[in-house]
């Protein structure tokens, strides 16, 4: 049965919605968090959870994405198929969680001399589990994301209450990782009441023929989704390699503010993924015109978060951590670079999985997860903590052009760079309004040059929020009425 053109679009815009409205309660409610961890654990506490938290979620989204992308990108095509993958995922998740855990577990014991690290490593593990049960994709591929929004609203909210209630100083520091695995726990199982009630107990049931399947077609994405990760945390877990627990502190604080705000760029993906599958298949020239405007609305929302953000990087982390992140302000005015590079990047490789091309764009994220590695370590040591940070601008500078470059073979490149204009320009607008009051107060700074930006940009004809709404989220209808 067809669905209506409209509905979709409604279904795709209801999806962003939600998505939204629980990334920023899940955000806000985060960087409460890290702001009070940041106090309450000083500069050398908060390293070391950083960068356990770091080396799992790289080990977690090895367990997620190594099936979850390309079984949602099937449901969203076959959703029948929902309760054989669901068996199937499920046995091959875990297993692969207690073989990394284990790993994780013997390698930390090995390396780490300190108990309490070893401790709080393990812990922040416990993640791994949580990850392989989860259902997500199931939802995510049916395109039914306001029961996702409510159970990551509920992890959230839950670690972030009993990190407040619990963890008064850096003796309770195990404490984090805890509340982080039982809040995970909390909203995975809200998920399963709803999958129980509407389908039934999975069974799980470990094939070789399903891995083999799940290995042909998903290896490159997988591989896409891994450098991905790489690419986003190899400075921070560099610097943790390299560095004393104070430095890695100084560094996390300020990559945690700019991972939130990466965050919201990478919500598009998730909303529009499972329609822009069938758009590049059934509607070329609508998925085309959605994804251009996808770009628009990055870079409209992004590139002033940086131009902002740079200006106002010394007085922003005066304002929000103590004493002991004094003088990081140019780590996050280096780091807020690269939400406008990394989102348009990882953007690009998402629509080439729609397209069922990922082999194009692979070989480009795979050699910039390769080239990251030696590269922000030298970067690191000739010029100290912001050349690691530095590293990764570059890296997601030459990830934008080669992506560029794969859709412009395919015929698909979006026109962003007409897009790229007038946002800069509307920036440039915005900058004296906030060197002007940046010194009587930081909020008024921040607001009066949101302002000057959003007069600006209309002054010069780039704000079109309905057109954009349209294009963005009813692609099939629009075009449609283009015919």
């Amino acid at each position: 049965m067809a669905v209506c053109p409209r509905a979709r679009g409604r279904r795709i815009a209801s999806n962003f919605a939600f998505l939204s409205i629980a990334e920023l309660v899940c955000r806000a409610s985060s960087v409460f968090v890290m702001l009070a961890l940041t106090k309450r654990l000083g500069g050398g506490g908060y390293g070391r959870i950083e960068f356990a938290f770091s080396v799992v979620f790289w080990l977690v989204l090895l367990v997620r994405d190594s099936s979850d992308v390309m079984v949602a990108r099937e449901l969203s095509r076959h959703p029948r198929l929902i309760k054989p993958l669901v068996d199937h995922v499920l046995a091959f998740k875990s297993l692969l969680a207690l073989v990394l855990f284990t790993g994780l577990t013997a390698i930390g014991w090995l390396t780490l001399r300190d108990a309490t690290d070893w401790t709080v490593l393990t812990l922040y593990g416990l993640m791994l589990f949580t990850t392989a049960i989860g259902l997500d994709f199931v939802y995510r591929g049916t395109e039914n994301m306001g029961l996702l929004a409510v159970s990551l609203c509920l992890r959230t909210l839950i670690y972030g209450a009993g990190v407040l209630a619990f963890v008064g100083d850096a003796r309770r520091i195990t404490w984090v990782p805890i509340w982080l695995a039982i809040g995970e726990t909390c909203g995975i199982g809200l998920v399963w009441l709803h999958y129980l009630y509407k389908y039934r107990m999975p069974r799980p049931r470990f094939g070789f023929r399903f891995i083999y399947i799940l290995i042909q077609r998903g290896r490159n994405v997988c591989l896409i989704q891994l450098s991905q990760a790489l690419i986003c945390t190899a400075d921070l877990l560099i610097v943790g390699m390299t560095s004393a627990w104070w430095d890695v502190g100084r560094y996390g604080a300020p990559y945690r503010m700019v991972t939130a705000i990466l965050t919201f760029g990478l919500i598009f993906q998730q909303a529009a993924f499972p329609t822009l599958a069938r758009l590049w298949r059934q509607h070329p020239r609508a998925g085309r015109d959605a994804l251009d405007s996808l770009v628009e609305v990055l870079m409209t929302a992004l590139v002033p978060v940086a131009v902002g953000g740079t200006i106002l990087a010394e007085p922003l982390v005066r304002m929000l951590f103590s004493q002991d992140y004094a003088g990081t302000g140019l780590l996050f005015a280096i780091g807020l670079w690269r939400a406008p590079l990394l989102s348009i990047a990882f953007l690009y490789q998402t629509t080439l999985i729609a397209l069922n091309r990922e082999t194009v764009g692979v070989r480009s994220l795979t050699l910039g997860a390769v080239a990251i590695g030696p590269l922000v370590f030298a970067l690191r040591w000739q010029f100290g903590l912001w050349g690691a940070s530095a590293g990764v601008l570059l890296i997601g500078l030459a990830l934008v052009l080669s992506g560029y470059r794969s859709l412009a073979r395919e015929g698909r490149q979006p026109v962003w760079h007409h897009h790229l204009g007038k946002p800069l320009a509307a920036s440039a607008a915005m900058v004296p309004v906030c060197l002007l009051l940046q010194h009587r107060n930081v909020l008024l700074a921040v607001s009066a040059g949101a302002l000057a930006y959003v007069v600006a940009l209309a002054a010069m004809g780039g704000f079109h929020p309905a057109r954009l709404w349209r294009t963005a989220f009813h692609p099939i209808a629009e075009a449609s009425e283009a015919a």
